[in-house]
């Protein structure tokens, strides 16, 4: 029976032996500390409010501008976001899903968090521009970084594109 036993074991074991193997000698990724060099924040709810309606559409299409510009977008959301495009609660893979980034990029805040601070206690904290209609005028007293020139870049949307105010 012990045998047996080590019979039916052993191709686990070998599997387990190939695998050491294999894996002995490749460097492991050091991991990522903070957003990537290219980031840039996205105020989300602001965005999505470019076009007349709330819109996703247009929220996507601003995204994938600023990727075609080189950049990283880590996008901030109100917790009513799911409420404002549809009629529930959507998480960071739900709206990361629809607006086709990867929900590591995408924060939902909690009910009852301002994201406009934890918009720019990120932006500030990792240095990043805001892309943003928003001003934060009531926030630029604890974010001085708000107040710098070239921090907050505008847009709007017009006749399917975007429009950028200011330099990207």
């Amino acid at each position: 029976m012990i045998i047996s036993d080590l019979l039916l074991l052993l191709p686990a074991l070998l599997g387990f032996f190939i695998l050491l193997l294999l894996r002995r000698g490749k460097p492991v990724a050091p991991k990522q500390e903070g957003p990537p060099a290219n980031a840039i924040v996205v105020d989300g709810s602001n965005v999505m409010h470019w076009a007349e309606d709330p819109s996703a559409k247009v929220l996507s299409r601003v995204l994938r501008a600023l990727e075609q510009k080189g950049y990283t977008p880590i996008v901030f959301f109100d917790a009513n976001v799911g409420y404002k495009l549809d009629d529930h609660y959507y998480d960071e893979s739900k709206i990361a899903w629809l607006i086709g980034v990867p929900a590591w990029h995408v924060c939902v805040v909690s009910r009852g968090v301002v994201a406009d601070e934890a918009i720019l206690a990120f932006a500030s904290d990792h240095h990043l521009r805001v892309v943003t209609n928003d001003k934060f005028r009531d926030w630029r007293v604890q974010f001085p970084h708000a107040d710098k020139k070239g921090i907050l870049v505008g847009g709007t949307w017009r006749e399917g594109s975007v429009v950028w105010r200011g330099t990207l």
